[in-house]
């Protein structure tokens, strides 16, 4: 007898709120280290001030699902202008690529990389599911 398949179960749209000094976990969301950041009530966000400094969140999925993150951010100027490098990584996989993700618990990590020459705030960090097959997703990080 066979059996019936599951249905992939996609996350809602939904993002963790850094305006404010402790952030709540959403859904499947999660912030659960900030490291070199501070909230910032003159921006309205949380800060990452000082070279390498990151934060760290866990993203669940009840399955293997292609994801879009949202980075909401404010942008600081120094002799005029914004240089605010941040690397994001996914399960430790740099760059970010359909394939990091997984079922179950997955880390986001984003830090400040050590040639900053300002600090980045961000207002929001979003999950969403991205419906598009994985090979095309792959496809196009590769080219």
């Amino acid at each position: 007898m066979a059996t019936a398949a599951t249905p992939q179960q996609a996350i809602p749209a939904q993002a963790v709120d850094l305006t404010v000094p402790n952030p709540k976990r959403t859904q499947n969301l999660s912030l659960p280290l900030m490291q070199g950041c501070e909230f910032n009530s003159e921006f309205n966000g949380s800060q990452i001030i000082v070279d390498e400094g990151f934060l760290k969140f866990n993203l669940e999925l009840p399955s293997t699902q292609n994801i879009r993150l949202t980075l909401n951010q404010a942008s600081m100027l120094l002799g005029g202008t914004s240089r605010q490098s941040v690397t994001i990584t996914v399960n430790d996989y740099t760059p970010y690529a359909a394939r990091t993700i997984t079922s179950a618990n997955n880390s986001i990590r984003i830090q400040l990389d050590q040639n900053a020459r300002t600090r980045v705030t961000f207002k929001s960090v979003g999950a969403a599911e991205w419906p598009r097959p994985a090979r095309a997703a792959v496809r196009d990080l590769a080219s």
